[in-house]
């Protein structure tokens, strides 16, 4: 099971997610999601978010064994990564930029997505070491 909080989803109808078996466990401003995704259904729910994402947003869906990122740039450009040590500098410039935020502020990835209430316990839980670094 992965969680992911959709935003910049406008396009997306919940209908659409439910027929993947993505459960919506809750409904934020703006019309942003929180989902809990089948395992079994990631790969559609990815394809889902490349092609109905808003240009200028991202999605990140995680598990306990890997969080993973999908930015849709403004230039429609899509770019994806699963976060590790090797390229959490490239997410937090892209993370910053999208956001209008200074790079430091989410300079700590695993961090910056622990502070969204939906993931902190699940990233307490699982990545608690990567949070604290």
């Amino acid at each position: 099971m992965y969680l992911s909080y959709l935003m910049g989803a406008e396009q997306i109808e919940d209908q659409e997610l439910e027929a993947l078996g993505v459960t919506i466990v809750g409904h934020a401003g703006h019309g942003n999601r929180k989902l809990k995704i089948p395992s079994q259904r990631v790969d559609d729910y990815r394809i889902l978010i490349k092609e109905k994402m808003t240009p200028g947003f991202w999605n990140e869906f995680l598990d306990e064994r890997a969080i993973h990122f999908i930015f849709k740039l403004k230039d429609h450009t899509v770019k994806e990564f699963t976060l590790s040590p090797d390229n959490e500098r490239e997410i937090d410039t892209l993370c910053a930029q999208l956001n209008n935020e200074p790079p430091d502020k989410t300079a700590n990835v695993y961090r910056y997505i622990a502070d969204n209430d939906f993931y902190h316990d699940f990233m307490t839980k699982h990545y608690q070491a990567l949070v604290e670094r």
